[in-house]
């Protein structure tokens, strides 16, 4: 049996800004369970003190904000 696989390269996935502004949302609201706050969770960032799962948070936190930027 032949099976084909489809590449991803090169694929773009355009979000709207709702759905930016949502992923936010989820984002922080995750941050702020773990950590407290939203500012606690930065905090521990800059101490370089978390776990990959966390890594990811701050990582996709970063991302979205920059796209939600002017």
């Amino acid at each position: 049996m032949s099976m084909s696989m489809t590449s991803t390269d090169g694929l773009i996935r355009v979000f709207t800004e709702d759905e930016l502004r949502s992923r936010m949302s989820a984002v922080v609201n995750e941050l702020e369970r773990r950590f407290g706050s939203l500012d606690r969770a930065l905090e521990r960032e800059q101490d370089w003190d978390y776990d990959d799962d966390e890594a990811r948070l701050f990582s996709e936190y970063h991302a979205v904000a920059f796209l939600l930027s002017d």
